[in-house]
């Protein structure tokens, strides 16, 4: 099969790994990216991928191919390939013995010539018994012995020449069919691999073999061991490996490759783990260049085509959601049967790590940097419910998902994962899920017809409470009563004097007696028992605008960078799923604080 000097793109087809007659197979000068295992079990004779961009080791296999070329890709080091002899005396067929003067039809057949008398140990043929009612046509010229030869030799070449015909044809129609399927591909494929990170360097260390990067890419936390519920079967890998198909929604984040990540994240080792929440783990990734993001590996189920379909649409809609607020999606991987998404590394951690980690606990995160985060978060997801057409709802809004740069800015992360739940491992099970989410869920989630929108305010209501509290959503430490954050401070949010009790010591003295009372209201608003009656996240937005403003925080620099104009490139695009929604719900009122 010869494919060279085209533009191929993107990774080979799984399809190559079932052409086990294939012997001949030509890549050169390509673009072809990702691993070549799917040709290790090939009865390759020869081989020449030259010029492409394929990455990763290279199989042992390929030692045994007399006719390798493998230059001019970006394969790890470390593979020898003897240079084939091309003498041919190992494999040349031995030479028959030949007489001095053989006679010239000594070859074509194992009779003597008419003229030479029989050897005399050989015995006389059979009697043959005459048939009378079959009277034999006079013996013509042209059927001697030797004419009766060329004739049968006439009909096995006839022969052998059908069934090459027959061969050639049937090969003809396979190799069409790959380079159907493989110029499919190939159109479809989005060019991501210009903009890729490059492989590291030979002296990176612990680089892990392709092996490695089958059997580690499921490691676990605790040092990088894996169990052997998580080892993937080579070739139930390559049945997986990664696909190509077209995105709706364009994609416009890198596509990273599997050894990549295993490098950056030291083989997913503990000292680069931060976290973990109900779709994955979650760990740092240095790459080379000083790049630092936070990678989440996803634990994913085995899918199918239409489902890696719908993943791949998903990825794009996620790559799409560009906002100033929002942890934008810088990367990801879909190789061996696994997801990885990459996101940008936030310096300051999370909402809950700077409000309750012991590390941080004792630096106060002030009244102005609250507001600061609770105005960041609303406009993310005021545009998600707003400016999205369809609407994205969130679905997982807690602290630990708010998460910080230096300057405190707030980003909101995971935006697009609601659907991911489907894809999944069923390992963790809903109850966990739930209990990931617990205190910011709201009470209607139970019900399968729950609008994700109004819960996602409802969510947002209980970040504001926490906040206003410095308390946790859920502690299991408090009293049984008292464990849910809502269920303890709702009754205070009606009355000012309570509502100040509850308010967190740390921020009562530089906040405004006033802003308590609106923050309050606003809270109460989100936490309304009717969905329908929770007003839309442009409501809660200019409310809390508006009490920006009367406590004077609009004019500093922080606030001006949270002012986003609705009309900036940076805050919408011109893909079709972000089409500026046209029509606004309406507000809605509910009870305020009366302040005595």
């Amino acid at each position: 099969m010869d494919l060279s000097f085209n533009s191929f793109s993107g990774d080979l087809p799984t399809s190559f790994s079932s052409l086990k007659n294939l012997h001949h197979l030509y890549l050169q000068h390509n673009e072809f990216t990702g691993s070549v295992i799917l040709l290790a079990d090939l009865p390759l004779s020869a081989l020449n991928i030259e010029n492409n961009s394929f990455s990763g080791y290279v199989p042992g296999t390929f030692e045994s191919i007399p006719e390798l070329r493998i230059d001019g890709n970006q394969f790890q080091p470390g593979f020898k390939h003897a240079s084939p002899s091309f003498t041919g005396s190992a494999h040349s067929p031995p030479t028959p013995h030949r007489h001095p003067h053989p006679h010239p039809h000594t070859h074509l057949h194992p009779h003597p010539p008419a003229s030479s008398s029989p050897p005399p140990v050989s015995p006389p043929p059979p009697a043959v018994k005459p048939n009378l009612k079959y009277k034999p046509e006079p013996l013509k010229p042209s059927l001697s012995h030797s004419s009766m030869y060329n004739r049968n030799q006439h009909r096995k070449s006839h022969s052998r020449m059908t069934a090459a015909a027959v061969a050639t044809v049937t090969c003809t129609v396979i190799v069409l069919f790959i380079v159907g399927f493989v110029l499919r591909s190939c159109t479809h494929s989005p060019k991501s691999t210009v903009n890729n990170v490059k492989s590291p360097s030979a002296n990176v260390e612990k680089v892990p073999k392709t092996n490695d990067v089958l059997y580690s890419w499921n490691s676990l936390t605790n040092g990088g061991e894996t169990s052997s519920s998580d080892v993937i079967k080579p070739e139930r890998a390559m049945k997986r490996r990664v696909w190509a198909k077209t995105s709706k929604n364009f994609l416009t984040a890198k596509q990273f490759q599997a050894v990549d990540i295993l490098a950056a994240t030291r083989n997913f080792s503990k000292e680069c783990f931060i976290g973990e929440g109900f779709t994955g783990q979650v760990y740092r990734g240095d790459f080379p260049g000083g790049q630092l993001l936070a990678i989440k590996k996803i634990n994913m189920v085995d899918l199918s085509l239409s489902e890696q379909d719908e993943l791949t649409d998903m990825l794009g809609k996620m790559s799409n959601l560009k906002h100033p607020n929002i942890s934008a999606l810088v990367g990801y991987c879909v190789e061996f049967g696994h997801c990885a998404l990459l996101y940008e590394y936030a310096e300051n951690g999370s909402l809950d790590d700077i409000l309750f980690s012991a590390a941080t606990r004792s630096r106060a995160l002030s009244w102005k940097a609250r507001m600061k985060i609770a105005l960041g978060v609303a406009y993310a997801l005021e545009f998600m419910h707003l400016r999205c057409s369809p609407p994205v709802a969130h679905g997982n809004i807690k602290a630990t998902n708010i998460l910080l740069d230096a300057q405190l800015m707030p980003y909101l992360s995971h935006c697009g994962l609601a659907k991911l739940s489907q894809f999944v491992s069923a390992i963790r099970t809903d109850s966990e899920v739930r209990n990931s989410a617990k205190g910011y869920a709201a009470p209607e989630l139970t019900d399968p017809a729950t609008d994700s929108i109004k819960a996602d305010i409802y969510s947002f209501g209980v970040i504001l409470l926490v906040l206003l509290t410095g308390q946790k959503a859920f502690d299991s430490s408090r009293r049984q009563n008292e464990q849910f954050l809502v269920d303890w401070a709702s009754p205070c949010l009606h009355d000012f004097d309570s509502l100040e009790r509850i308010t967190d010591p740390k921020i009562h003295a530089s906040m405004p007696s006033k802003a308590v009372s609106t923050l309050g209201n606003i809270i109460l608003l989100c936490f309304e028992k009717s969905p329908e009656l929770r007003p839309p996240m442009t409501v809660i937005t200019d409310k809390l605008l508006k009490l920006v403003q009367s406590t004077g925080l609009q004019k500093t620099s922080t606030t001006q960078h949270l002012e986003v104009d609705a009309q900036e490139p940076s805050f919408k695009t011109t893909r079709p799923y972000f089409e500026l929604s046209s029509t606004v719900s309406q507000s809605a009122t509910g009870g305020c604080i009366t302040q005595r």
